[in-house]
């Protein structure tokens, strides 16, 4: 997998961790658990997890219980802190109006023979601002779709981008476009332009 390097301006940074809303690939083994998981990730302590990590859907179904093991076709994991309204109080973990949500038979999936398994972790709200910018600086296996549609509605932060690195060598800016529909997926990292 190529690796695309930006260097940003150090004020437009907490806005690019928004891609991960958009989703981040993990390669873990098959069957961890989502706490096992998460701690994996820098800042993602226990505290962190109880506290300001409110809201986990797994497949679309809120999740309370860690200790849940990740199996199947490509899991989707997302994280989010408290949300407003009912719905945040619906969905918040071990929420006493958790007994609202809509029931989802779970599937018993076979373990996988692959040790691996690959995950898509979306962060949202002020979890991909607390914990994006290390993410991002330690590097992110990203779809180059995912970025190539992020950096469209937000040309900004095109602007933003002091230096463009693919696989340590410099590239224009111009030829970010024809790279993103070249490659697949991509090792991502970004960091402030005056590291």
């Amino acid at each position: 997998m190529s690796r695309l390097e930006f260097e940003v301006k150090p004020e437009s940074l907490p806005l690019f961790t928004t891609v991960l809303q958009s989703g981040i690939e993990v390669m873990t083994e098959n069957g961890v658990t989502l706490g096992r998981l998460l701690s994996s990730f820098p800042g993602f302590t226990a505290e962190y997890l109880a506290e300001t990590v409110q809201t986990i859907f797994l497949n679309g179904t809120a999740i309370d219980d860690l200790t849940t093991p990740l199996r199947g076709a490509h899991p989707v994991l997302a994280l989010s802190a408290a949300m407003p309204g009912l719905a945040g109080a619906i969905f918040r973990k071990n929420s006493f109006h958790a007994a609202l949500r809509t029931e989802t038979k779970s599937s018993s999936h076979a373990p996988a023979k692959e040790d691996d398994l690959t995950v898509t972790l979306k962060l949202f709200n002020s979890i991909a601002r607390d914990r994006g910018e290390e993410l991002l600086y330690r590097g992110v296996s990203i779809q180059t779709g995912h970025l190539e549609g992020f950096l469209a509605i937000r040309p900004n932060l095109l602007e933003d981008i002091a230096l463009i690195r693919l696989n340590d060598t410099a590239i224009d800016k111009a030829d970010l476009p024809r790279i993103l529909t070249t490659e697949k997926k991509v090792n991502l990292i970004i960091k402030k332009a005056d590291d």
